[in-house]
């Protein structure tokens, strides 16, 4: 029995051996505690430090939570500034949904794997209509495009082996098609070409990158095949290209923010008129 005891307080000792003496005596401190009172802690780093645009000539953005606060800000200042047509009858309606809890799997009330977006279709087209039969529903939904704007994998200059040779997503020359064909993301090519159709007619243009995951790589996901699958709507999953994604501080290009935003613009303005050809009735 004596020995179990000894062992177990050499194990909580060995806990601060793990740690910087400076360390512990900061966390110590703020808590007004002794160190050897410490067996165990759990922290966050948490950047308290405002953005930045740094860079030789201010071309990067340098800030917490980039992904995803880059797509959110630049579809949100879109949307505000969209010119919408009062004519209902043409069934153009815009709109934008934030979702919560994407980086731990959208399984929430707010998240993306909820009825969320599928109960606000609802109640937008049977509030504009409310006669609609549920067939003019579901022809609403099948002519919708969701885009799943979320950021990307920028390819780094110190490993650029992480990224095929042809797929080298880079900062500054446009916004990424994220592809992949076991669906972690729901581009295809019919999304595919309709974002591409709207980056060309964008004001001005927008550049357009793509990314494909290494075969021996592993790939994340979005909310695009969780959205596909539910909604039933054409999807494609796009980024703007980020280096240090999920750090404490990320970095992104200024001019690709402005990209997603000219984007979006025209997404709100013209998808209907530029995508007629597209799209089956």
């Amino acid at each position: 029995m004596g020995e179990g005891i000894e062992k177990c307080e050499n194990d909580i000792s060995r806990v601060h051996e793990k740690h910087y003496k400076s360390f512990i005596d900061r966390i110590a401190n703020d808590l007004g505690i002794t160190c050897d009172q410490i067996v165990d802690f759990e922290l966050t780093a948490y950047d308290h430090h405002k953005p930045a645009i740094i860079g030789l000539h201010n071309e990067f953005v340098s800030s917490p939570r980039l992904d995803n606060l880059a797509s959110s800000l630049a579809s949100l200042d879109a949307l505000c500034e969209y010119k919408a047509k009062a004519d209902l009858d043409n069934k153009e309606i815009s709109m934008i949904m934030l979702f919560d809890h994407e980086e731990i799997g959208s399984t929430s009330a707010q998240g993306a794997d909820s009825n969320m977006l599928v109960e606000a279709c609802e109640r937008i087209v049977y509030g504009v209509k409310p006669d609609s039969s549920k067939d003019e529903y579901y022809q609403a939904i099948r002519k919708s495009f969701f885009v799943s704007a979320d950021m990307s994998h920028a390819v780094h200059p110190n490993y650029t082996e992480k990224h095929q040779p042809s797929h080298q997503p880079k900062i500054h020359e446009g916004i990424v098609i994220k592809i992949n064909a076991n669906q972690r993301y729901a581009t295809d090519s019919v999304s595919a070409a309709i974002l591409r159709v709207l980056a060309a007619n964008a004001s001005p243009p927008v550049p357009i990158q793509d990314f494909i995951i290494k075969q021996d790589g592993l790939c994340g996901s979005t909310i695009g095949p969780m959205i596909s699958a539910k909604a039933g709507m054409k999807t494609i999953d796009i980024g703007a290209p980020q280096l240090s994604m999920h750090s404490i501080r990320e970095t992104c290009g200024v001019i690709d923010l402005l990209y997603y935003k000219f984007l979006f613009a025209c997404f709100f303005n013209d998808y209907s008129k530029l995508t007629h050809d597209l799209l089956a009735e």
